[in-house]
């Protein structure tokens, strides 16, 4: 939904936002709902009531939005690199990679969604939407529509999905880290898009010497085939799929051992092709350069509490970000680590995904146990601000996505499409396709109050 189309100054709709905001906070349950502590055991009628708050105001916040309730849960998603212009309907199709976490034994599946995207002239009008906002929805192209959102490939996989990843030079390339501990490898153009329910399990390759499960992927930007997982029972793990014609298993090339917890996360250096890092339970940041064999360079304490997630800066070879469970995001220099560079803090809980943007260095996103995406700008740290919009959290703080009624897994930024993201949640089975207003049609102070009002 383009906003601009609706409204002719931004004093109009300045005011429009207002009224409807000024409605939603008359509507609240007793008690400030935009403020409260989150805590696991809120009673459901707190979360639908501030999902309630939220909706109301997506037409102010989103020039996009589909939400699509999956069959099953999917702890993982991510964009592929694909889009095909379909200009004579007014939209583009788009894919994106899920997978289930099914039980009672009912098998599990790797999955590719066709995805469509409306282009510019094809986006409703805020009259339409509010016609027709009804769940599951979406502003910008005919939200109730199925066909917004389709499953277009289903593969057969061992058990519950905890991740998969593309290989970014070849995007049919898939990993997805298993729960009994493998690394399964498809090529999804060779698997059947409809296998019938009996259908087992077949990867192409399967990569061993993890002796736990893990969620930790990355396929190295500079080196095509290896890729780095990250495993709970302490060890990261680097392993290179080409090569392996006429065998269905690998072993690693390296094991890397440092840690002494549950190692969460991995990451690549977008510029240095040997070097990577792993966070893990143990509060701590390794960075490892191949070139070094197994002795980190680096083991360095980066949190209070265990850290979740890592990704190195797509601009800046020295750049990265960690995420944890002490409801914190840390920027750092890999130069100087003996300090953060930057706390971010505006989650109430901890903090399970961050992920730089492919299209802007200083902007990234994280995901919480809060029920809640935030879009940072590091540009912006700083920067001044009136006294009454403190209250809405830091100037960095970008934008809130506050869309899902339960915990936020994973996210991904669309790599060909620009502020697009998409979000899973895991209790109620939902995946959101979305992406924020474009501040430069609107004021930013109303876009902060916004924010406000759907915390």
């Amino acid at each position: 939904m383009c906003i601009r189309d609706r409204v002719s100054t931004q004093s109009t709709w300045g005011q429009f936002a207002m009224d409807s905001l000024r409605d939603s906070k008359d509507n609240r349950l007793a008690g400030d709902l935009g403020n409260r502590e989150y805590d696991e055991d809120n009673d459901a009628q707190i979360v639908n009531e501030e999902y309630k708050i939220w909706k109301k105001n997506t037409p102010f916040l989103y020039d996009l939005l589909i939400s699509k309730v999956l069959e099953w849960p999917s702890l993982t998603v991510q964009w592929l690199p694909f889009k095909e212009e379909v200009k004579e309907q007014g939209y583009s199709m788009h894919k994106l990679l899920l997978g289930t976490q099914t039980s009672d034994g009912d098998p599990n599946y790797l999955m590719v969604a066709k995805v469509r995207l409306p282009n510019e002239e094809a986006l409703r009008s805020l009259g339409d939407f509010q016609n027709n906002n009804k769940d599951p929805g979406g502003i910008g192209l005919a939200g109730s529509d199925s066909k917004l959102f389709e499953i277009e490939t289903r593969i057969p996989h061992d058990r519950e999905v905890n991740r998969v990843r593309c290989m970014p030079q070849k995007y049919q390339i898939l990993a997805s880290q298993t729960c009994s501990g493998e690394v399964h490898i498809f090529d999804y153009h060779k698997h059947s898009s409809k296998p019938s329910e009996a259908e087992a399990p077949r990867p192409d390759l399967r990569l061993q010497g993890q002796k736990q499960e893990g969620y930790g992927l990355a396929w190295g930007p500079k080196k095509e085939g290896y890729l780095a997982t990250a495993s709970y029972d302490g060890s990261a793990y680097v392993f290179n799929v080409e090569g392996n014609a006429g065998s269905s298993t690998a072993q690693p090339l390296v094991q890397l051992v440092k840690h002494t917890g549950p190692v969460e996360d991995i990451s690549w250096n977008r510029y240095a092709a040997d070097v990577l890092a792993s966070v893990a339970d143990d509060n701590h940041v390794c960075l490892w350069d191949l070139r070094k064999g197994q002795t980190p360079t680096v083991y360095q304490r980066a949190h209070l509490s265990e850290i979740n997630s890592i990704d190195f800066n797509p601009f800046n070879e020295y750049l990265f970000i960690t995420g944890s469970s002490d409801n914190t995001v840390k920027t750092w220099d890999l130069r100087n680590l003996e300090k953060c560079l930057h706390t971010f803090e505006g989650h109430k809980s901890p903090v399970q995904r961050v992920e730089w943007s492919p299209h802007n260095g200083a902007i990234f996103c994280s995901s919480a146990d809060d029920r809640s995406v935030i879009v940072w700008d590091m540009s912006r740290i700083g920067a001044e601000v009136r006294q009454e919009e403190l209250q809405d959290g830091p100037p960095e703080l970008m934008f809130k996505h506050a869309g899902h009624r339960g915990r936020i897994p994973d996210l991904s930024w669309h790599p060909l499409e620009n502020m697009v993201l998409a979000s899973v949640e895991e209790d109620n089975n939902v995946v959101q396709v979305w992406q924020m207003v474009s501040l430069g049609h609107h004021p930013l102070t109303i876009i902060r109050t916004c924010l406000l009002y759907t915390s």
